[in-house]
């Protein structure tokens, strides 16, 4: 039988982990005076995606390891496998998670999503120790659950990208996540989440397994089901 907990978790991990399948590359050391101007949003992104232009799609499997608490704590883990195709696809089929998920998954997206799913601005961009560290809040183009996104990406190539998203019922995910390199290209292979929602707090660990690069990937994989 399956408890009440696993049935729990799928959507509120679902709900942890959209934002943190995709971080972008680490940036160069460097400063907004860099650019001659300060950066747009959209340059700030366009320098994250740059190693991944040729990437059409990918699929990776991935573990989530899981400690939820409400009075108890409870421990354990839940496999799945995640999906991307240009330009603005992405799908997440983990295991006991419901299918409307599935579209708020899509909707929190990942670097290569956000510029046509956000309407990004930098809100800040602040240099200290030889770095630069970026601020961009981005507003859905449409409406839809996430209601705002803010991300902190760091120029120091060792620091993780963090980023908060906020649903429209009030619940906030904050999330850091870094990426390796897989093939010729920069991406996922740890995440952290953190949320607190309908009681419970969730600290969870997402981890990537070996990526397959730019093959057939239906339609009907980042469509929810009924």
């Amino acid at each position: 039988m399956i408890s009440p907990a696993r049935r729990l978790i799928a959507p509120i991990v679902a709900l942890a982990f959209a934002g943190g399948t995709h971080g972008g590359a680490a940036l160069a050391a460097e400063n907004p005076a860099s650019f001659g101007v300060r950066p747009s949003a959209v340059q700030v992104l366009s320098r994250i995606t740059a190693r991944d232009a040729l990437l059409d799609s990918y699929t990776v499997p991935v573990h989530v390891d899981v400690h939820m608490h409400k009075l108890f704590t409870f421990h354990f883990g839940l496999n799945g496998t995640q999906y991307y195709k240009r330009p603005d696809h992405l799908a997440l089929d983990l295991h006991q998670m419901p299918s409307q998920y599935k579209k708020l998954f899509g909707e929190i997206g990942t670097p290569l999503t956000w510029d046509a799913t956000y309407d990004l601005r930098l809100i800040d961009a602040t240099a200290a120790d030889g770095h630069t560290t970026y601020r961009v809040e981005g507003i859905p183009r449409r409406p839809q659950t996430v209601v705002k996104m803010e991300l902190e990406i760091d120029s120091d190539a060792n620091a993780p990208v963090r980023g908060t998203w906020t649903c429209n019922d009030g619940t906030q995910i904050a999330m850091s996540f870094d990426e390796q390199p897989a093939g010729p290209y920069q991406l996922p292979k740890h995440a952290v989440a953190d949320v607190a929602v309908s009681g419970y707090k969730i600290h969870a660990v997402l981890e990537y397994g070996a990526y397959a690069f730019n093959a057939a990937v239906a339609d009907s994989v980042f469509t929810p089901g009924e």
